[in-house]
């Protein structure tokens, strides 16, 4: 047996016959870390796995809504106004309302003069905040007029009783209102044509997941390749949000429908 004393060449140590309490505290420590690691890593991967699945299930349902809207005429593509008001007004905090998608209509003037059922002429107070070029809507009283012309100035001119409207003599000072959400009657009220759009529903999802559906249809403008603007189309808006969460969105989809064509 070679001893401390006879092992001249070599620095004589403690004898190491194991690990001590420190050692073997400090090799858990690493281990604990390396295995915490790993496990947030699964973690992650979960995680990232199922909002994946809820965002994929979610644009499929979007993209559903919206297939079948274009199988319906568009005279019936609208929103029922005063369900869209008692939606807004049932919402604390507000949601629908709070989306990029949703018009508020609150761009307004007023009519200069007067106008009677049969003028074609509008004369306005100021064009502040309305569109520069034709084609748009504004309503007065109970009236929707289509402005088809002279939208830069403050005699418009315009097309009476639209969207089913009926023409009638306004005084100065009315209240003339830019239309920017598509306004249709429900169905259950009578009348054509009407709409069995809700703005917001509830719908299952292919992973038993519920989700909430928002809907908005707007009016926009559409402009040629060189900019020269044309009448006006319904933007369709769809959202799909988390149903419990609802500020959380989880997919939208958004498609034009022209007139002429139906898309």
């Amino acid at each position: 047996m070679v001893t401390c004393e006879r092992r001249a060449l070599f620095a004589c140590g403690r004898d190491e016959r194991g690990f001590g309490m420190i050692e073997l505290v400090a090799a858990m420590t690493v281990l604990m870390i390396g295995v915490f690691a790993v496990f947030a890593l699964f973690q992650s991967g979960i995680v990232q796995i199922r909002r994946a699945s809820t965002i994929t299930t979610a644009g499929a349902l979007a993209d559903a809504e919206m297939e079948r809207f274009r199988a319906v005429k568009y005279e019936t593509l609208g929103l029922d106004a005063t369900e869209v008001s008692a939606l807004v007004a049932a919402e604390d905090p507000d949601v629908y309302a709070a989306d990029e998608a949703y018009a508020p209509s609150t761009t307004t003037t007023t009519v200069s003069g007067g106008i009677d059922t049969s003028s074609t002429t509008l004369a306005v107070a100021s064009t502040t905040g309305f569109p520069s070029s034709a084609e748009f809507r504004v309503q007065i009283d109970s009236e929707v007029v289509v402005v088809t012309a002279d939208a830069a100035t403050t005699s418009w001119t315009v097309q009476r009783g639209a969207d089913g409207t009926t023409p009638a003599t306004h005084a100065g000072g009315a209240t003339v209102t830019l239309v920017e959400r598509v306004a249709i009657p429900s169905c259950g009220l009578g009348g054509s044509p009407c709409t069995s759009l809700p703005p917001s529903k509830t719908l299952t999802g292919a992973d038993g997941k519920v989700y909430r559906v928002d809907t908005y249809v707007v009016w926009t403008q559409v402009s040629s390749g060189t900019g020269t603007p044309g009448r006006a189309v319904k933007n369709l808006t769809v959202v799909v949000r988390d149903s419990a969460s609802p500020y959380k969105e989880w997919a939208r989809v958004t498609s034009v429908f022209d007139e002429s064509t139906g898309l």
